[in-house]
């Protein structure tokens, strides 16, 4: 089986209500969603951060065998965000070519059914933003999520008000992360931190940009609680100081940013080696969330346990087509839980039509 033709789509899809976290609003979601066709008739789709280059496509993929997953990886790791999609799509080949779902071909599921969280609650243009987010909240705990985060990084004086506002919304028995989008320094993200230690937070998300280490270390050693990020690294030199240091409690790798399963799969061992915890991040479209769903499947427990820690799948509850339109069989949270699909290969077929309606 040979590749014969690679396409990538730029799909944007506009919001009917904006949003904004610490960095600025978003009006529109976007994707890059790539198709790999092969001379077998089987069709591959991925989704990355970037287009692969037309002569990286003729040179490295064009004619060549799908299953080459290493050796492909290797040629595109010039650009990473590119190279997370067509990963993505080889495997998808190599799944449906065998009759199998991509977590089998990973080495097999730890789990079939994820808890998730509902991963919400942003800042909004509403009169009443403490009472939104409050309703917000107790909506996704009616939904049945076991856990919830709320995006911060606004000040302190926004934070804490509608952090513990939140908390007596979803009750004690849920559990609670914040993101605070990389926008504290040092300094603020540990005073905001100390004022939040009250609210029982599971963890402290990307309170700093990513790239201080040393911050890193500071927080964790200033703070009762665990800290998380790592969701825009690319690569697994990238992680290397962050995991190898302890800057994190939580390593967050995306699996269309980081470099796809071939190379997640190397940034989750030397997780592993280093005693940090792996939870990816999730943000993007259907074809994302079915990728991280089978490689979160194949993530053991850390530490394994009588009663281990949750591994908490990120589950996007913002407005996005192109996550609840653009396969033909929606991935949904039911009771707080997502099933993994089953099906070869990712376990979704794309329509088409909703393609090219948001390309």
């Amino acid at each position: 089986m040979k590749i014969t033709d690679v396409k990538s789509y730029n799909l944007r899809y506009p919001l009917i209500e904006p949003f904004a976290n610490a960095r600025g609003w978003t009006k529109t979601r976007t994707a890059v969603v790539v198709e790999i066709r092969t001379d077998a008739g089987i069709t591959g789709w991925g989704e990355g951060i970037s287009v692969p280059s037309t002569s990286a496509i003729e040179t490295y993929l064009i004619g060549h065998s799908p299953f080459e997953t290493e050796r492909i990886w290797e040629a595109l790791r010039g650009n990473i965000g590119a190279s997370s999609g067509v990963d993505i799509a080889l495997w998808d080949i190599m799944g449906k070519a065998l009759d199998m779902p991509i977590y089998q071909l990973l080495g097999g599921a730890f789990r079939l059914k994820i808890p998730a969280y509902a991963s919400g609650l942003f800042k909004k243009e509403k009169q009443d933003i403490t009472q939104a987010l409050m309703d917000e909240a107790k909506g996704y705990v009616d939904a049945g999520f076991p856990a919830v985060k709320m995006k911060i990084g606004f000040g302190d004086a926004y934070d804490v008000k509608n952090v513990a506002a939140v908390r007596r919304a979803i009750g004690d028995n849920t559990l609670f992360a914040v993101d605070a989008n990389c926008g504290y320094d040092v300094g603020t993200a540990i005073d905001v931190g100390q004022q939040l230690a009250d609210y029982g937070l599971f963890w402290y998300e990307e309170p700093i940009t990513t790239d201080d280490v040393a911050g890193y270390r500071e927080i964790r050693h200033a703070l009762k609680v665990r800290v998380a990020g790592g969701e825009m690294l690319q690569g697994r030199w990238a992680f290397r100081d962050l995991l190898q240091q302890r800057g994190v409690d939580i390593v967050q790798p995306d699996v269309s940013i980081a470099g796809g399963f071939t190379e997640c799969r190397k940034i989750a061992a030397m997780a592993s080696a280093n005693y940090v915890r792996v939870l990816p991040h999730m943000w993007g479209s259907s074809i994302r969330l079915a990728a991280t769903l089978h490689w979160q499947a194949t993530l053991p427990d850390a530490p394994q346990a009588l009663k281990p820690i949750p591994s908490l799948l990120e589950f996007d509850m913002t407005e996005n087509g192109l996550r609840t339109e653009l396969a033909k069989q929606p991935i949904h949270a039911v009771d707080g839980y997502v099933n993994v699909p089953q099906a070869p290969g990712l376990g979704i077929d794309i329509n088409r039509d909703v393609l090219e309606k948001y390309a």
